[in-house]
């Protein structure tokens, strides 16, 4: 048993991995209407390149699994962090349309399996701490998307170079994942996160996918509001209503600082409530979230939706990865990086598909994907019921 001081410290650094796995790609997101400027261009060649990150993804994490059994989950969050963090600046320097989608297949591998390797350390301090943690670890991943949107609304309204901007909150997320790396927990991961146990050890990772079906199906659907979000909130604002750069940006801020928010409160909540009954209520939140983005007058009023969309739909990722991580007959790791790998899907399909949507019938048209997305996780949340120690 790993001494109380080593515990705190351990927690500390999977709360350090989550910062900086959020601050990394999300510091971007407010520049995207520059960037789109400087290349010339459309929606659906925007949406592309961000379907690049969620391609490196679905490429790079299946082998997730094994990198955890052969170097801990720990090493493999803290190497792949690094990489991110270095490649980040590339972004900035991008000349043409396949160099940007290039970086962002890049970041997107690295992104992924860092992940999947953060949340299977975290369900191994969550363990020894005996009580739900997961929720506040992903709490602290929408801190960092906050700072790191933040960030990137302040360089956007004060003009500062894209390349210097990225820069700086590459060597803010190199210092937290170094930070990781002296205070995570020591030795190998436990058996229950490495061994298959009744699973088919010959096929690895592929064996969680059907028991864990419905989940993975969940993740999918839940990450279309959340993508949706985070990618075209600060365009919507900037080119439906006419925001400037500096509060166009806010549309993505006060998102992720509602996500933040949520995931703070989210494991009394549902201690006391249910996973069921908060993804519920959660789902239906976000949808009045897009309705009230698409149909306000007041460009205050949708920039409060998209802080409705963030409260609503935040408690569902870490509500699925605990599912995942305690399905009987699958090995954590092994349901973490499913839910991880599968969620990818939908990121890979929205981003192309809500651009050709707003290239012929607007933007606004677009985020009604987003709205589907959540009303589907609500109808569908049910499936969370059955599992043995609840999802929460």
């Amino acid at each position: 048993m790993t001494s109380g001081e080593a515990l705190r410290r351990a927690r500390l650094a999977v709360g350090a991995l989550f910062l900086a796995n959020g601050m990394g790609l999300t510091t971007v997101l407010p520049r995207l209407p520059e960037i789109k400027a400087d290349l010339g261009l459309t929606n659906t060649a925007l949406g592309l390149a961000l379907a690049a990150a969620p391609l490196g993804s679905l490429s790079a994490v299946p082998a997730t699994g094994r990198l955890i059994v052969r170097y801990g989950s720990a090493q493999v969050a803290v190497v792949t962090g690094a990489v991110l963090a270095l490649a980040l600046p590339l972004l900035g320097l991008a000349p043409v349309w396949a160099a940007l989608a290039g970086v962002f297949v890049v970041l997107g591998a690295c992104d992924g399996v860092m992940d999947a390797a953060m949340n299977a350390h975290g369900l191994r301090v969550q363990k020894q701490y005996g009580r739900s943690l997961i929720n506040s670890f992903h709490g602290l991943w929408s801190v960092g998307a906050a700072v790191g949107a933040a960030l990137g609304t302040t360089a956007a309204a004060l003009r500062v170079p894209l390349p210097l901007h990225l820069l700086g909150v590459s060597v803010l997320v190199l210092v937290a994942v170094l930070m990781a790396r002296a205070w995570r927990l020591p030795g190998p991961d436990p058996p229950d996160l490495v061994e298959a146990g009744p699973t088919d050890e010959r096929r690895g990772v592929w064996s969680a996918v059907r028991p864990l079906a419905w989940v993975a199906l969940l993740a999918v659907v839940a990450g279309i509001p959340e993508d949706v979000s985070n990618a075209w909130s600060v365009l919507y604002l900037s080119e439906d209503r006419d925001a400037p750069p500096g509060l166009a940006g806010l549309g993505y801020t006060v998102f992720a600082v509602a996500m933040m928010t949520s995931r703070f409160t989210a494991d009394r909540v549902t201690d006391r409530l249910g996973s069921v009954r908060v993804a519920r209520v959660g789902g239906l939140l976000a949808v009045a979230g897009y309705v009230v983005v698409l149909t306000s007058p007041v460009l205050w009023l949708s920039v409060a939706g998209f802080a409705m969309v963030g409260l609503g739909i935040a408690p569902a990722f870490p509500t699925l990865f605990h599912a995942a991580g305690h399905w009987p007959g699958v090995r954590s790791g092994d349901g973490v990086t499913v839910v991880s790998w599968v969620a990818r899907v939908g990121f890979l399909v929205t981003p192309p598909l809500v651009g050709a949507i707003a290239d012929s019938a607007g933007i606004a048209a677009g985020l009604v994907v987003g709205a589907v997305g959540a009303a589907t996780y609500t109808v569908l949340a049910g499936r969370l019921s059955p599992q043995p120690g609840r999802a929460r």
